[in-house]
């Protein structure tokens, strides 16, 4: 655990706040994914909400995934060509 926390202190400001900024809208898209799909389990009895519900929960899983992932190459390709020695 100690590796993956150092890893992460030495990225960049930027690519910090764009990893903060994915976690925030994912866990917030996850969350209104699963009151979608509680309220179409206890009121509404709707195919349609279950099916956004559950998308905007995979939906925001991979946009989380996909900002994560650019903003750690946004880092790597940065220190690649600052260390060129």
């Amino acid at each position: 655990m100690d590796k993956i926390f150092k890893t992460l202190d030495s990225l960049n400001g930027f690519s910090k706040k764009i990893i903060l900024w994915a976690c925030t809208f994912a866990v917030i898209s996850c969350n209104l994914g699963i009151c979608i799909i509680a309220y179409n389990q206890l009121f509404a009895k709707e195919v349609e909400l279950y099916t956004i519900g559950s998308s905007l929960i995979q939906q925001s899983i991979n946009a989380f995934s996909r900002l994560t992932i650019a903003a750690l190459l946004m880092d790597w390709l940065k220190n690649a060509f600052q260390n060129d020695d």
